[in-house]
């Protein structure tokens, strides 16, 4: 069994003294993991189409009061047969799916139909894990 010198058991104490956030019981830093990354809305969109409803989709999504306070994931699966998938994932979940035609006359409405979605389902989400405690179910499970 190895064991620490004194030397690095004093820069140990003295990092925990000047830094105890950094030290943090695990939920505190998850917390802390959540608030920084709020708002980030992460793009694996590929085609021009997907590239477009991404972008009429994050201007829609930064005019919703409390939007920035969730992060979210727009994901597209491009097929040239059917025209692909796109969907919106919120906390490990798919929120939103629906089909991507290469035609893109249609994205601005789907992607308003797609915000509309999927901030009421964030937000019943939200409201969902703050009213429910449940010992069983881990504070990420809902």
């Amino acid at each position: 069994m190895k064991t620490f010198s004194t030397l690095a058991m004093v820069c140990l104490a003295g990092i925990t003294a000047a830094c105890p956030a950094a030290f943090a019981a695990p939920a505190k830093v998850e917390r802390g993991l959540a608030e920084s990354y709020g708002g980030v809305v992460v793009n694996q969109t590929i085609t021009v189409a997907g590239q477009e409803f991404f972008q009429y989709f994050v201007a829609l999504w930064r005019e919703r009061e409390l939007s920035e306070r969730f992060a979210i994931t727009v994901i597209e699966r491009p097929s040239a047969r059917w025209g692909g998938q796109v969907w919106v994932e919120f906390a490990q979940r798919r929120v939103f799916q629906a089909p991507l035609s290469s035609a893109r006359s249609g994205l601005r409405s789907l992607s308003e139909q797609a915000v509309d979605l999927v901030y009421q389902t964030v937000i019943d989400t939200e409201a969902e894990r703050l009213l429910f405690r449940d010992a069983d179910l881990g504070a990420d499970e809902f």
